[in-house]
């Protein structure tokens, strides 16, 4: 055992015991340097594991949302990347080509209404309906930034959504939502849904569902 303090050799020279770290001493710049490294990596790890967090939480909170209003995430009504002119176009073209008129609705998958009204018009009663009536497109106005031009083109001003804009099967303007009356869509039932549809296809006239006569 090495104790501290003066010794003595047989020749009477005294000396102290050197400590082991000081026969290879170690730069105090290279321990620095690999403290910043260490630190780096725990830095960019928790960094990691948060940003991870905040993916998980972020994609099973829109899970819930869209759950709520009965709509899967992995089909949702409202395409941002869709083109959608050649989507207008191409819709006209099918409605006249067979006889039906036309639905364009301006809305967005923020939205509950716009995703109620999405999912009364998936009902299997009033979907069969829709389908033999009109053809159908869905807009997406992103957050009232995006195809206001479109809107503008079909006659209509976006204020507030969903809002549906009809054409009959010539292409010509019949009647729009513009007043608001499917705004409160999520308040609507699909059977609702479907007597406001017979009412623009037999009548070609808007009413609000909860107005209907």
């Amino acid at each position: 055992m090495v104790k501290s303090g003066p010794a003595r050799t047989s020749s009477g020279v005294s000396f102290r015991p050197v400590p082991p770290s000081s026969l290879n001493p170690v730069p105090r710049d290279g321990k620095r340097l690999r403290v910043a490294v260490w630190a780096g990596v725990a830095l960019l790890g928790v960094v990691a594991l948060g940003a991870a967090a905040m993916y998980r939480y972020h994609w099973s909170s829109d899970d819930a949302f869209y759950a709520q209003w009965g709509v899967d995430r992995a089909h949702l009504p409202y395409d941002a990347k869709a083109d959608a002119r050649r989507d207008i176009a191409d819709a006209k073209a099918r409605a006249a080509a067979n006889g039906k008129m036309l639905m364009v609705t301006f809305g967005a998958n923020w939205c509950p209404d716009c995703l109620t009204l999405h999912k009364d018009l998936e009902d299997p009663v009033t979907s069969d309906y829709a389908r033999k009536k009109f053809e159908m497109v869905n807009v997406d106005v992103g957050e009232f930034d995006k195809n206001s031009d479109v809107a503008r083109e079909l006659g209509v001003v976006v204020n507030g959504i969903p809002l549906a804009v009809f054409f009959s099967s010539d292409g010509r303007p019949m009647c729009n939502t513009s007043g608001g009356e499917l705004e409160p869509a999520r308040h609507y039932t699909s059977r609702e849904i479907l007597d406001f549809l017979k009412e623009v296809a037999d009548h070609r006239r808007v009413v609000s569902p909860d107005q209907r006569q």
